[in-house]
């Protein structure tokens, strides 16, 4: 070997060794620890539902917390189970999407792999939430709390309807609420919570009654009035009478706070309407249960520019059939169909249609199904005739109905249309389905199923707005 070649080598063994002992290749060689690279993860994306009071089974707020959990975390992250998140990426961009990045979660699987170590120094902060499970993104509690006036006691085994119980609205006047969150009081018993403003008939008082026909006796329902036009409680008393109602707040499985921009925000009309009707359903847990929920509401602030209102899927075609409403209703939930779903049917398509009548911006969606919700997808048709697919949710999952907040709202001019198209799954392939050799009517338990797409839209014609305000719209 020339003298040449040997001080070559020793210059390339120089440069490895200088390499291998350089800040970069020591950093790029130390694994991720949780106070620097896994917390910020965990408290951006996990923390809203794992904490006291909250949905998920286990709290996530420390190094302690998450720590005993660490192989399963990285599991669910891998199979991208966790966070729950369902929109296909290639339509839409959403403003609350909870989906861990590629970088985020190989971050969390490496940190795993290295043994989940702490690491030195502090941990950032975990988020602050007010106390008593409320969710808004600022950590205030609410500006009003309004809680059901009674324990609700479920039985362990006991098939249950929807019902109503009903009180006083703590408020005259109209105002307009950035946000709107329902606490359902017992996360594992309730099926959903619906809360509206309404009036009751005339001469009806609150009193003693059963919570529905062959129900136990409770306070807080309605008695009285016009006994030619009395009323099964499951129904809205108000609706019944003429008198209407306006919907505020909604509590259902995996649903989140949304706050809504300066200057929007939902119209709570309590100068009209008198009081709050809990529309309650709950299902046995094979233990007996209590529940006793409680509606927060956050106040806009500054100038109230625009109010917030529901696109209405009025037209509906099951499988090319259209759907019927019941008799004395308008309201799409009441809709069954010509034939129920088939047993052994994996592809069963509804779709319903909202005709939009003036210039509007559309914020979000929320999807609602049952166990054998598959999927859905929200397809506005513009009045050129071109079609654009907004929001496709593949895999719908009851246990986490996730509302979709556009990241950025998107214009539609009046003469367009919005297409929901669901699917549902009545196969044995749907291992959430009770009964695949059953056929599936329209009705209100989880065994039964739903079609209830919803679209929140503001009008962009400000006057139209006021006027479509002052009517309860």
């Amino acid at each position: 070997m020339t003298r040449t070649m040997v001080g070559s080598l020793g210059a390339v063994s120089t440069v490895i060794v200088a390499l291998a002992f350089s800040p970069t290749a020591v950093r790029a060689k130390t694994p991720p620890t949780f106070n620097q690279d896994v917390a910020p993860i965990i408290f951006k994306h996990c923390t809203e539902c794992h904490r006291p009071n909250q949905v998920a089974p286990m709290s996530l707020l420390s190094y302690q917390d998450v720590r005993p959990w660490a192989k399963a975390i990285k599991a669910k992250v891998h199979a991208r189970e966790m966070p729950p998140w369902f929109a296909d990426p290639r339509f839409g961009k959403f403003a609350n999407d909870k989906s861990l990045t590629q970088a985020e979660l190989e971050t969390i699987e490496a940190w795993v792999d290295a043994g989940a170590p702490q690491g030195p120094g502090s941990a950032p902060p975990s988020p602050h939430f007010a106390d008593g499970g409320w969710s808004h993104p600022s950590g205030r509690p609410p500006d009003l709390i309004v809680e059901l006036p009674i324990d609700w006691k479920i039985q362990a085994d006991r098939e249950m309807p929807n019902f109503n119980l009903y009180q006083p609205m703590p408020l005259d006047e109209a105002k307009v609420a950035e946000a709107v969150q329902v606490l359902p009081g017992n996360y594992a018993a309730t099926h959903h919570i619906i809360v509206d403003l309404v009036n009751l008939p005339s001469g009806t008082a609150l009193g003693t009654g059963p919570a529905w026909p062959g129900g136990p006796i409770t306070s807080n329902v309605p008695v009285g009035g016009d006994k030619a036009k009395a009323f099964d409680n499951r129904e809205d008393a108000s609706a019944a009478a003429g008198m209407g109602m306006l919907g505020f707040g909604a509590y259902v499985p995996g649903g989140e706070v949304r706050a809504a921009p300066p200057g929007r925000g939902v119209l709570v009309r309590a100068d009209q309407y008198k009081y709050i009707k809990w529309n309650l359903h709950y299902q046995a847990t094979g233990r007996p249960e209590v529940a006793r929920p409680k509606v927060g509401i956050w106040w806009q602030q500054g100038k109230v520019t625009s109010v917030e209102q529901g696109g209405r899927f009025v037209t509906e075609i099951s499988e090319s059939k259209p759907l019927i409403a019941r008799a004395g209703t308008k309201m799409v939930f009441f809709n069954e169909l010509l034939a129920p779903i088939p047993p052994n049917d994996a592809n069963w398509t509804v779709t319903g249609v909202a005709a939009i009548r003036d210039d509007v911006t559309l914020h979000g969606f929320a999807v609602h199904m049952h166990l054998r919700g598959k999927s859905m997808t929200y397809v506005v048709t513009y009045p050129d005739g071109r079609e654009e697919t907004l929001l496709h949710v593949p895999k719908y999952d009851f246990n986490w109905q996730r509302p979709y907040e556009l990241a950025h709202p998107v214009k539609i001019p009046a003469g367009s249309t919005i297409k929901a198209i669901a699917v549902y799954d009545n196969s044995a392939a749907n291992r959430m389905n009770p009964a695949p050799y059953k056929e599936v009517y329209w009705s209100e338990q989880s065994w039964d199923d739903m079609f209830l797409p919803g679209a929140r839209l503001t009008l962009d014609n400000l006057e139209k707005a006021v006027e479509a305000v002052n009517q309860d719209q």
